[in-house]
């Protein structure tokens, strides 16, 4: 990491290459955090996530925090409210505070930039996930499912499963 001078407060400018930043696995999803509380003075944190399709962040509301989505590759489909809104590359999610949401991801990957204000979200992905050495998405193999057909099930261990790997651009 890059760091420059003292700016207002305690927080300080700085700069992470893509294998500085510290990254995790949790809920199915590679979290590289980009910018956590204690780097911003607990007023935002930010996150690069790569998702595989089938993944649903369940419909939610945060309390006091501002989230805001920029999509940088795959199809997602955003529940705001009871609307459902297709996002692609280039679409730019604001949900304010006290709004119902979730999303799903229909391509084969998705990838976005993920920021929260204030901070404090960042926790959950640091207390609860896996350290990741590697951005690899889980390998969600086909099962048959109870009533026909097929479901997805994901690897026990996907941080260790060679069978999907993005480009190193990452």
């Amino acid at each position: 990491m890059t760091s420059f001078p003292h700016s207002a407060g305690t927080a300080r400018p700085y700069v992470w290459a893509p294998d500085q930043s510290p990254a995790y696995w949790n809920v199915g999803t590679y979290w590289r955090v980009l910018a956590d509380g204690s780097q911003t003075d607990g007023r935002s944190c930010t996150f690069e996530e790569l998702c595989p399709q089938g993944l649903v962040a369940p419909l939610h509301v945060h309390d006091k925090e501002e989230e805001a989505f920029f999509i940088l590759e795959g199809d997602f489909v955003f529940t705001v409210g009871d609307e459902e809104i297709p996002a692609g590359p280039g679409s730019y999610i604001y949900l304010p505070p006290k709004v119902r949401h979730g999303f799903r991801v229909e391509s084969e990957v998705g990838r976005v930039y993920n920021m929260l204000t204030p901070a404090g979200f960042e926790q959950n992905i640091i207390t609860n996930g896996q350290p990741a050495p590697q951005a690899r998405c889980p390998h969600r193999e086909r099962v048959p499912c109870r009533y026909g057909g097929n479901c997805a099930s994901r690897s026990p261990a996907p941080w260790d499963d060679p069978a999907w790997a993005p480009d190193s651009s990452f």
